[in-house]
């Protein structure tokens, strides 16, 4: 007797998502751990550290700075995640950009009337005049360009620690320019601007403060 198969109408087929390449697998874990938000925490301790004499007051101006700089606006993305507000953590549709960069500019400014009034560090005065700069033109760049955030604040970071300590943050800047090309985030010319932007605005402000 001849044999048939019966397939249930109701029975679905699971076809399981093939496996990303090693290179972007390895590009996604690079974006993540050099984002914005990850590199804040030791850009700004390494600043407020440098040639400081007490440690510990110089940390704990680095808390306040990392409070307004990144605490504050990472929250303000994340609950807008929570909300379905923003579409993701990194913000990748353009037009959701404005809220995140407007409140981000606003708690920065606060941080550093913050350390104006209580005379911090001229080195963090100084990040977050360059973080303010760089975001506004940021800001006014992605209303109709998406110009790559990643690669713009990772510029800013790696040229003033260039500036205070050597080449040793240039590595990474190429890496994480290279991971949001590999990812399809951005092309190649996003990510130059982006670098650019702030690795400019840097070299100048830096020279103006004399840093």
């Amino acid at each position: 007797m001849q044999k048939h198969l019966a397939v249930d109408a109701d029975e679905h087929i699971i076809i399981e998502p093939q496996p990303k390449p090693v290179h972007v697998r390895m590009a996604r874990h690079v974006s993540n751990i050099l984002s914005p938000a990850s590199i804040s925490l030791p850009f700004i301790v390494l600043v407020a550290l440098y040639r400081a004499s007490d440690k510990l007051t110089a940390l704990l101006y680095a808390l306040i700075t990392l409070f307004f700089v990144s605490v504050g606006p990472l929250a303000y993305i994340v609950i807008g995640v929570h909300l379905g507000k923003l579409s993701d953590i990194d913000i990748s549709r353009r037009s959701e950009r404005a809220g995140p960069f407007l409140f981000g500019i606003s708690s920065t400014l606060a941080g550093l009337l913050v350390l104006l009034l209580i005379q911090g560090p001229k080195n963090l005065q100084t990040a977050l005049i360059i973080t303010i700069v760089s975001a506004i033109i940021l800001l006014i760049t992605t209303l109709w360009w998406k110009i790559s955030i990643h690669a713009s604040s990772l510029g800013g970071v790696a040229t003033m620690l260039t500036a205070l300590y050597g080449a040793a943050m240039l590595p990474c800047f190429f890496l994480v320019s290279w991971s949001r090309v590999v990812l399809r985030r951005h092309t190649i010319l996003q990510v130059i601007a982006g670098s650019l932007v702030s690795i400019v605005l840097s070299l100048l402000i830096l020279k103006l403060r004399g840093v």
